[in-house]
């Protein structure tokens, strides 16, 4: 059984936590999740519902560097288990990498089979492949998950679709969730991609019931070196959030 308030993560997946307290690791091999054999997100999800669609490309699109996120070339993605006094939350930190959902899928299902069952998520991260995000982005949607961002929180880009959604959302005065325009690096961002962009992610928005003000501030207005960043002070023209 899983000690209250310890994290759980393989031993070759540490990373530097932000300057909070976290849970403590162990390295036994017992606590170890096996990465699950599900099928990658873009064939999970893909089908001729809107709510299961993803585009067919998956960019790396993270935030710009002028923002400083301290894992901005970060390289994997770390999980781990978390408690507050709201219970256990499943944290995450780092890029969200090929093989992220899967991940956080094992992890799930991993503690679930210690009987802890885990309905929230918290994370760290400055983006990554965008499919990877949305489809944990669609899982936590499905399956009534809360999003939760503390005061150390930076979830931006990808990150930030998925905290769009869950079912409830918390957030606490200090962290930031950003948002911008999905964009490949190798392509011009033409009006016409624009465009494309804005139209192949939109059935994903509307999944999660995202607001669609928020949708076309940021598709329209913020691009690959942009960010517009959601605090306590503006998240609540979009969002119903407890804020704390």
């Amino acid at each position: 059984m899983v000690a209250p308030a310890t994290g759980t993560e393989p031993a070759n997946q540490e990373a530097e936590a932000p300057a909070k307290q976290e849970p403590s690791t162990t390295n036994s091999k017992d606590s170890e999740p096996k990465i699950s054999s599900d099928k990658h997100p873009s064939e999970e999800l893909n089908s001729k519902k809107p709510d299961n669609y993803l585009p067919e490309y998956n960019p790396d699109v993270r935030a710009p560097k002028k923002l400083n996120h301290p894992l901005q070339d970060s390289n994997d993605m770390t999980f781990m288990l978390g408690e507050d006094n709201k219970g256990y939350y499943l944290y995450g930190e780092g890029a969200i990498v090929e093989g992220a959902y899967k991940k956080f899928k094992s992890y799930v299902e991993f503690y679930a089979a210690k009987n802890i069952k885990l309905d929230r998520l918290m994370m760290h991260s400055p983006g990554g492949l965008v499919n990877e995000g949305l489809a944990i982005g669609s899982y936590i949607r499905k399956n009534g998950w809360t999003t939760d961002a503390d005061k150390y929180m930076q979830c931006y880009s990808s990150c930030g679709f998925i905290y769009a959604g869950g079912v409830k959302k918390r957030i606490q005065a200090g962290a930031k969730v950003g948002y911008h325009r999905p964009y490949i690096p190798s392509i011009p961002d033409t009006e016409k991609f624009k465009r494309k962009v804005y139209q192949d992610y939109q059935p994903y928005w509307v999944s999660i019931d995202g607001d669609p003000k928020l949708y076309d501030k940021f598709m329209k207005n913020y691009g690959r070196d942009e960010m517009y960043i959601l605090t306590t002070d503006n998240i609540s023209q979009y969002m119903q959030v407890e804020q704390y």
